[in-house]
């Protein structure tokens, strides 16, 4: 054997004879799934923000986790808040341990280490700490100062290098909090295994705070940005929709139709719309879309199906009030859960939060059906509009994958708007796209119903009548009387912009 064979085969030897670091969860919602996994057993993490970003309290919700798990955890803190006033804020926090302080989680001060003997002085307590205590997670709160203590980027550098070697040798992993540096380089970014930046986003009067992973080592963790609240248990962590990947749930049988109950409506789509199917509800105010959709619900209730809708607009209660004057039964579905009605008026919205709740529910009831009822509210209330067609096919998507069938209902302007324009039309974007519109006649306005396209299944684009009394909703065979009733020109304008030439 050569020499050069001889280096290769030790090296090999030394390579397979290195041992792989466990997998560390945080146990904050979320997080450990933007981070590709968790973090790794030994590792060192930078996680930076502004003031008021949150990163005590992530850095304590992920510490008090590993106690409850059994580990020890060293907070070290350098110039910072003191200990009291920490645990005093702690105290308001559902994952706090009161019983847990000085036991498993042990707080110690490096301040005065730092300032008499510098970052010499800092690591010796480091490492008689985590020899005296043997915690498995580390958190020194304020490096900052240790940074700004170093004589030079070699000297920080130096540090790193050795507080690295430190916590591997002894599996303790190390999060290390600081001020968001902005775009300046520290030498700490290329030397830690981690960079986790938590920021606040900016859109006139409103905010969100947002978390985002620069670098992940031994990690597929999500790229970009994602939303996440801090609430009575902790921070809450959504990663964006679009930015994960759907896992298939097996074969869809596209030969199973689910349909409204109404035979005229269910023959116009060649027996319903195809299992795992979207479907857009197109039209103006007042249409009937709404109505349509709780039929669509009924339906499914009373084959024994579980179905879910999510709306902007109108409370539960109001909701099934309209659904029973016109005889639409729901009120036993939602009292027994076969119906679950989640309501989030229109206003400054989470969307990924929004998302995530309504997948978990249809998760977790086994759901088949779910209307998504003005799906504007979706797009004029969320933070970052830009992304909402990227988020909304991420959305349907996942729906897909899961074989739920889904009806979204998007307005029209009820007469021809040169200013309207939507920079993501929804329709586009499912398979099926059923219009609603107006139409004049002698004896006044007429709801008028037709199916546009529907992309897995023979349909019938008739145009007939939609009629909703205080008995039910049903289809007409046929046009309303009159005969030449004209439908309104708005629709027909925004649906075919080229007609008005």
């Amino acid at each position: 054997m050569t020499t050069q064979e001889s280096q290769t085969s030790s090296l090999s030897t030394a390579i397979r004879s290195v041992p792989t670091r466990s997998n560390v969860e945080t146990g904050v919602p979320g997080l450990d799934e933007i981070l590709g996994g968790g973090l790794v057993r030994g590792g060192v993490y930078l996680l930076e923000g502004m003031a008021g970003a949150g990163k005590t309290i992530l850095s304590s919700q992920i510490g008090f986790h590993r106690v409850s798990q059994g580990e020890k955890v060293l907070y070290m803190t350098l110039i910072a808040e003191s200990h009291d006033k920490l645990l005093g804020h702690l105290r308001g926090l559902s994952f706090f341990d009161d019983t847990a302080v000085a036991q498993q989680m042990l707080f110690v001060s490096g301040y005065h280490e730092l300032m008499q003997d510098g970052l010499d002085g800092f690591l010796k307590l480091i490492a008689s700490s985590i020899y005296d205590y043997r915690p498995s997670l580390m958190i020194i709160d304020g490096f900052r100062s240790a940074r700004e203590f170093s004589e030079t980027e070699l000297s920080l550098s130096k540090f790193i290098h050795e507080l690295n070697a430190l916590v591997a040798a002894m599996d303790c992993t190390t999060l290390l909090l600081a001020p968001l540096s902005g775009n300046e380089p520290h030498p700490e970014h290329t030397l830690v295994d981690g960079l986790i930046e938590l920021n606040r986003y900016n859109d006139g009067m409103r905010r969100a705070r947002e978390i985002e992973v620069h670098k992940m080592r031994a990690r597929n963790h999500l790229m970009g940005k994602h939303f996440f609240r801090i609430a009575e248990s902790g921070l809450l962590m959504f990663p964006r929709l679009e930015a994960q990947s759907a896992v298939p749930q097996g074969p869809v049988d596209l030969k199973t139709r689910l349909g409204f109950g109404l035979p005229h409506l269910d023959n116009l789509l060649g027996g319903g719309f195809a299992q795992g199917s979207t479907t857009t509800l197109i039209g103006p105010s007042g249409v009937g879309k709404t109505m349509l959709c709780l039929q669509f619900l009924a339906a499914g209730v009373a084959r024994g199906e579980r179905c879910v809708y999510l709306g902007f607009y109108e409370g539960p209660q109001r909701l099934i009030g309209k659904a029973e004057a016109v005889s639409i039964a729901l009120t036993d579905a939602y009292e027994d859960g076969r119906l679950v009605i989640q309501w989030q008026p229109a206003i400054e919205l989470a969307v990924d939060e929004l998302a995530a709740n309504a997948l978990a529910t249809v998760k977790r009831i086994g759901a088949s059906r779910i209307v998504i009822d003005g799906v504007e509210g979706f797009r004029d209330s969320a933070l970052r509009t830009e992304r909402f067609g990227l988020f909304l096919n991420a959305m349907l998507h996942q729906l897909r994958e899961s074989a739920v069938t889904t009806l979204l209902t998007e307005e029209l302007p009820l007469y021809a708007d040169p200013g309207y324009a939507r920079s993501v039309r929804v329709s586009a974007l499912t398979e099926n796209l059923v219009l609603l519109r107006y139409a004049e006649t002698e004896s006044g306005l007429r709801r008028m119903i037709s199916v546009v396209k529907q992309r897995e299944s023979a349909h019938d684009t008739s145009l007939r009548e939609l009629v909703i009394t205080s008995d039910g909703l049903d289809v007409n065979d046929g046009p309303p009387n009159g005969g030449g009733a004209s439908s309104t020109p708005g629709l027909l304008a925004t649906l075919h912009p080229r007609r008005n030439t």
